[in-house]
This record gives C-alpha cells, sequence and structure tokens, in this order.
C-alpha cells in the first residue's frame, strides 16, 4: 500500500487525537421517558415541579410527562481501534539551545508505509444538564490510560515503531433528543481538545452522532426500563498539525540508533533508480545532514514536525443498549462498529437535580 504519510516521530500525536474521537463519540442518548403513571408518580404530579432545571419544566409537568432528572453526572471507559491516514509530511532537525526554527524538509512524495492502527484505552467524566426538555449541555473531562500505534515505516528509513502515550483532554457537547411511545430519538454535537507539551496547537475533535431505537419497560417496575439502539457517527479534526519530539524519546539507544537509521537511508537511496536519485538527492542530502545534526548533540536535539491528518472513512455504525435500573442510576454499553473505527465503551451514570423554583415556569 503506497500514501503519503508520515515519520514515528508523529505517531504520539495521531495516537492522542485517536483516543479523544473514541472517548468522545457515545455521549449521546435519548431522553428517558418514563413509562405508566405509579402511584407515586401521581402524587409527584400533584405537586409543583420541584427543580430548577430543565427550563419550562413546569410546563412538561403540567402535561403530565415524566422528565429524568435534570443533572447528571457519568462515568465512562472505552477500548479500540483506529485506522489513520497522513498527507503533506514535512520534518526539521533542531537543537532547543538554539531559538531559531529550523529548516523544514517536504517527504511527502518519498515516505511510504503500511496501514497505520492505533489502540487505545481511556476514561472520562462527563457533568450534564437538562436546559430545556428536549436540548442537554454538558462538559467533559478525560484522560488517555494507555494508547498504543503500531507503524512498519517502508521509505526512506525502514524502522518498526511502537509507542505508547498518555494524557488528558477536555471538551463539551449539545443534545437534543425526545421520545414517540418507546422508541427515542437523539442527535448530538461534540467537541474535545487536547492540550499536549509535544503539540503547537490543541488538537480539536468534532463529532455527531445519531441514536434511535425501543425502550422496553417492566410494569411491575416503573423506574426501569431497557433500551437498545442503533445509530451512526461521524468524526472529523482539525487537519494541520505541528509538534516535536526530542531525540532522546525517538531514539533512546543513540547514538547507534541513529547510525542505524543513517543506514536504512543510504541503503533507500542506493536503490533508487538514477533518475529517482536525481529526483531525491536533495531531500537524501537533508534528511542526512538531519541525522547528523541529531547525532552531534542527542540531549540538545529533536526533530519538528507537521502533516496533515484525516479518516478515510469518517463515518461508523453505533450498536447500544441501557439498562435503567432506577431513576438515578443507568448502566449502558455501546459498540462502535464498521467504518475504520471499532470500539467498546461501558458506562455509569448517575442522575440528581437542584430543587428550586423552575426556571421560567411562568
Amino acid at each position: 500500500m503506497k500514501a503519503l504519510h508520515f515519520h514515528p516521530a508523529h505517531c504520539l500525536k495521531i495516537l492522542f487525537l485517536f483516543a479523544i474521537v473514541f472517548g468522545q463519540a457515545h455521549y449521546s442518548l435519548g431522553q428517558q421517558v418514563q413509562g405508566p403513571l405509579s402511584e407515586k408518580d401521581s402524587i409527584f404530579f400533584s405537586q409543583p415541579y420541584p427543580y430548577i432545571l430543565p427550563i419550562m419544566g413546569q410546563k412538561a409537568h403540567g402535561a403530565k410527562v415524566k422528565l429524568p432528572f435534570p443533572m447528571g453526572i457519568m462515568i465512562n471507559n472505552l477500548v479500540g481501534t483506529q485506522a489513520l491516514s497522513l498527507s503533506e509530511m514535512s520534518l526539521g532537525f533542531g537543537r532547543f539551545s538554539d531559538p531559531n526554527p529550523p529548516n523544514m524538509i517536504d517527504l511527502s512524495e518519498v515516505i511510504r508505509f503500511e496501514d497505520i492502527n492505533a489502540q487505545t484505552s481511556t476514561h472520562n467524566l462527563r457533568l450534564d444538564a437538562w436546559i430545556l426538555p428536549f436540548l442537554n449541555v454538558y462538559g467533559i473531562v478525560g484522560q488517555t490510560k494507555k494508547a498504543d500505534i503500531n507503524v512498519n515505516l517502508l521509505e526512506p528509513i525502514p524502522l518498526d515503531v511502537t509507542t505508547q502515550v498518555s494524557g488528558t483532554y477536555v471538551g463539551y457537547g449539545l443534545m437534543t433528543a425526545g421520545a414517540i411511545g418507546r422508541l427515542f430519538v437523539s442527535l448530538d454535537m461534540n467537541q474535545s481538545f487536547n492540550y499536549n507539551p509535544r503539540l503547537d496547537d490543541p488538537a480539536k475533535i468534532t463529532i455527531f452522532g445519531l441514536r434511535t431505537g425501543p425502550i422496553f419497560r417492566f410494569p411491575k417496575k416503573p423506574e426501569m426500563n431497557i433500551t437498545v439502539w442503533g445509530g451512526s457517527m461521524y468524526s472529523s479534526f482539525n487537519g494541520e498539525t505541528s509538534g516535536n519530539i526530542p531525540t532522546l524519546e525517538l531514539a533512546p539507544n543513540a547514538p547507534a540508533k541513529i547510525d542505524e537509521l543513517k543506514g536504512n537511508l543510504d541503503t533507500w537511496f542506493n536503490g533508487l533508480s538514477p533518475a529517482d536519485k536525481l529526483k531525491y538527492a536533495l531531500i537524501y542530502n537533508r534528511l542526512g545532514e538531519g541525522l547528523d545534526n541529531l547525532g552531534e548533540s542527542i540531549e540538545d536535539s529533536y526533530i519538528q514536525y507537521s502533516f496533515n491528518k484525516s479518516i478515510n472513512n469518517p463515518w461508523n455504525m453505533l450498536i447500544g443498549a441501557q439498562w435503567q435500573i432506577n431513576y438515578r442510576w443507568q448502566i449502558r454499553t455501546e459498540a462502535q462498529i464498521l467504518g475504520d473505527r471499532t470500539a467498546g465503551l461501558f458506562s455509569l451514570n448517575y442522575r440528581f437535580g437542584i430543587k428550586g423554583k423552575n426556571w421560567f415556569s411562568n
């Protein structure tokens, strides 16, 4: 497989992006509209709506619509894999003691590697509130516990790289949802931002998700239900990325590793046709000089990189289920399948409300 892709130094950034995509992809589920009214519900509706949210909650309460508790805390854990693509690659070799940025080398025409597949494990905390009976807003903070990417770089420097990284991210989202009988529908959008010292700018991920499915209720346990759903998700992120990686992280056993890289570079160049040698001589010479620069000052040197990133197939399918134990506690699981991404999610959700006069109830 040929593609315009990347150098091992870039895998840390790509993997963290992947982790965020997975961490964000599951936050929407339909509003948990309840079933037939119990005696406890009848008493509840005979009194004023007790919570400040959602706005106009008293109107829904007056129509005997059983709203979920307006606020929630959710803990999510997710593992999965993602296929990734890079293009328009550039590298530079610099030193931390030199304030001037390095001259970049455009490698888009010569870099070739096998398919990139990233694996990650992440957890996050989500806080949400129903602002309107049909509109939910939420914020998230998460941490990538373990993120691995395996890269087999073929040209110009044959190299197998496995990299592990962890870090944190924050984000926000909006969801609109409702139910008709036993069928719920939800549509959401969320964005997250990863701040990492290796990156010049934060990584921004945008997710759109659509879910729908039936709600199965238990006549003898009105607070309990089981919901199953299917849906689809679209993922995108800011395409241009730049950052740097210290030489000691790329080649911890330098200078022997740098000598090996220089030998691999020579092997690649010597295997080119005479025409390609003329075409890529400048790239070969500049890469060689850059590797020499790394070897001369291993602790002070770094590789600067920039590239455009993308997911070849940004759409994937969703299937999931939730067990509502009662109005306060829910357990859910979801799988992301097809497309370039597979993942599994497990979540625990606790819901509550702040009592007071309902906002805009008049």
